[in-house]
């Protein structure tokens, strides 16, 4: 393998994450480092290596954020499905006390 494969393994992690938060999907992602980790290992390290060890570690950083928010937006969600479900269970014994 070379360098150049590194660079197109990093082109799709931008393209995954230009799309990553309107559309979540893990499965991609895991594809992504698996072809990450194989690219990585028949890498060259050739004279561009340390421009392509500062954009993977800058769009390492990007998925690190993404990822961050998805997870915050996750615990907002959760948070509002249990209080429907506490509101849910209150009226459910309000209506059974009532008839």
């Amino acid at each position: 393998m070379s360098d150049a494969r590194i660079m197109t393994v990093l082109d799709d992690l931008e393209r995954l994450l230009a799309g990553l938060t309107d559309h979540p999907d893990p499965e991609a992602v895991a594809v992504w480092h698996a072809a990450f980790k194989e690219a990585l290992a028949g890498a060259e390290r050739g004279p561009q290596w340390p421009g392509i060890v500062s954009r993977a570690q800058e769009l390492g950083r990007r998925l690190d954020q993404q990822a961050r928010q998805l997870m915050a937006i996750r615990g907002v969600v959760r948070q509002e499905l249990e209080a429907r479900n506490r509101g849910q269970r209150a009226l459910s014994g309000y209506f059974k006390s009532t008839h």
